[in-house]
């Protein structure tokens, strides 16, 4: 029986929309792609 994944990508950058947000995305939605669930924590929300 296969275990259910979970990403999570925590970006600490605070330039929205900037190479490391893309990079990230790519990253997950590769994992997706996969069959993982993924979440993304920007924190410079917090």
């Amino acid at each position: 029986m296969d275990k259910m994944k979970k990403v999570i990508a925590i970006n600490g950058s605070p330039r929205k929309g900037a190479n490391t947000v893309k990079l990230i995305n790519a990253v997950l939605e590769g994992a997706k792609s996969k069959g993982a669930e993924t979440e993304l924590i920007h924190l410079d929300r917090y």
